[in-house]
């Protein structure tokens, strides 16, 4: 597993999953600060979902297709979560500062 950080999308194993979980290998945005995932075992992460909802915030915010995500996805901000590091596969692409405060500004929102 390759060291990530805050604002990595990386490829992230969801299984197991309980009813109305989102699942399965997928991309997700890694949330935990790099201080923490250097003291952790886990990640805080948001997965991201090829099924784009438009204007749906706070619930999801759009991050367009870049480097190694093939696909435009919404980050699925009600499905944040904290995962065991040993879950986080592959870094395929980054966000930039600007989505990474406007992911931070909708979970505000949400909670």
């Amino acid at each position: 597993m390759q060291r990530s950080h805050k604002g990595d999308i990386c490829l992230v194993d969801f299984k197991p999953t309980k009813m109305g979980e989102i699942g399965k290998l997928r991309p997700a945005i890694i949330l935990s600060d790099n201080q923490d995932l250097a003291l952790f075992t886990t990640v805080v992460v948001v997965p991201l979902s090829s099924l784009v909802i438009k204007n749906n915030q706070p619930y999801r915010y759009f991050i367009s297709k870049r480097q190694q995500l093939k696909k435009d996805s919404d980050a699925c901000i009600y499905e944040i979560r904290s995962l065991s590091q040993s879950r986080v596969n592959t870094k395929i692409g980054n966000i930039t500062s600007g989505e990474l405060d406007g992911i931070r500004q909708a979970l505000c929102d949400l909670l």
